[in-house]
């Protein structure tokens, strides 16, 4: 019975992609299929070349669901014809072959959607495109993913369409690709995610097509890509891991967020502050400034963040940009220790965006009191002219 189930159900999902897709080699099985059918009604041939069509011409099965299928016809035969054992007793598996069996059909076959991936992946980009505002989270958009779309979905389907995405989000520039540049990067992030070992494989062998992104944009979000996902970076080409540095070299906010390109965030952590002695000025958005909070209290090394922080405060870039790295350092005041207080007061002092800001005594008395409690008590000020309370 379960047999005919599978052959029914790829007859079924043929039916769907020839009406609902137009698929052309679907419909050529079909009209071959019937033709067999016509020819000799009383044999059962056309079933064994049905599966040989859809595993050769389609991307329905698999090897190893070839091989499922094929077990279970074995077993079928076995029990359906009287061949007997010598007990003279028909064959008959055990509960937990025909367990195995079922698993193994439902997993393979039964539990796959009919779309191929050219076609899966047009859909699912007018899908998402049309969809994108209605997931308030990131888990609502995997569960819908892995619902309508991912379920039982061979590899090399997800490979050709984390391919097809990379190109979305990170080469093209044009209308549709900007308005919907969010919702296809968090895509191709959880196939990712859910698929590290087969797409690292195809970053590596294909790396080729991976090369060539654009400015602007689409290299902001390579680097967000990189920045929550280090292993991908290791398995880009050279090519691509020259421009990744040229552009972290140019860019303030992409060197601070190239972690990935260190051989451990120790090192990152230890080096980074070096790497911006000559560096202009500039501002951290509260999204960057978030993810490196993250990052810092996943490796638990809050005495570099405060490192951090002090460089942040010294590269303000206007009196807006102090007040937000000062509102930021104040949460971390009380675990500053005292080689890292005269350094923030040496900031101050050097920085006149930051000391002649209008907020800039409130939030000096609010550092004199931790240095009060750190710093000796002979400890001179005088020489820090725009440190004022």
């Amino acid at each position: 019975m379960l047999y005919s189930v599978v052959v029914c159900d790829l007859i079924f999902k043929l039916e769907d992609l020839r009406d609902i897709y137009n698929d052309q080699t679907a419909k050529k099985i079909l009209l071959e299929i019937e033709a067999l059918q016509k020819g000799n009604p009383r044999s059962p041939d056309w079933e064994n070349k049905l599966i040989e069509m859809v595993q050769t011409r389609t991307k329905l099965l698999e090897t190893p669901d070839l091989e499922k299928i094929s077990q279970l016809q074995k077993h079928r035969h076995l029990s359906a014809h009287p061949i007997l054992n010598q007990t003279s007793i028909l064959y008959q598996p055990n509960k937990e072959t025909v367990k195995a069996h079922i698993k193994n059909i439902l997993e393979g076959i039964l539990t796959k959607p009919p779309i191929f991936s050219a076609r899966i992946f047009q859909d699912l980009i007018a899908d998402l495109a049309t969809n994108k505002d209605r997931f308030i989270t990131d888990d609502e958009l995997k569960r819908f993913l892995n619902a309508k779309y991912f379920k039982g979905l061979r590899t090399e389907t997800f490979r050709d369409i984390f391919k097809k995405l990379w190109k979305f989000v990170f080469k093209l520039e044009n209308d549709d690709a900007n308005q919907n540049r969010e919702i296809n990067f968090k895509t191709l992030e959880i196939i990712f995610r859910a698929n590290q070992v087969d797409i690292l494989d195809l970053l590596r062998t294909e790396e080729t097509h991976f090369n060539e992104i654009a400015s602007g944009i689409c290299t902001d979000y390579l680097f967000d890509l990189l920045f929550r996902n280090p292993k991908i970076y290791s398995a880009l080409s050279d090519l691509n891991k020259q421009n990744i540095e040229i552009e972290a070299a140019s860019s303030p906010v992409h060197k601070l967020m190239s972690w990935f390109t260190f051989d451990s965030f120790n090192d990152y952590a230890k080096q980074i502050i070096s790497k911006f002695d000559d560096e202009p000025r500039f501002h951290l958005e509260p999204n960057e400034y978030q993810r490196l909070l993250e990052l810092y209290k996943e490796f638990d090394n809050k005495p570099e963040f405060i490192n951090l922080l002090n460089l942040l405060y010294f590269k303000s870039s206007s009196f807006d940009s102090a007040d937000q790295n000062f509102y930021r350092i104040e949460k971390f005041l009380a675990d500053y220790s005292p080689e890292q207080l005269i350094r923030l007061i040496e900031i101050i002092n050097s920085n006149s965006q930051i000391s002649g800001r209008g907020q800039a005594v409130y939030s000096n008395r609010i550092i004199s009191k931790e240095c009060e409690m750190k710093l000796p008590e002979n400890f001179d000020y005088s020489k820090f002219y725009h440190f004022r309370t």
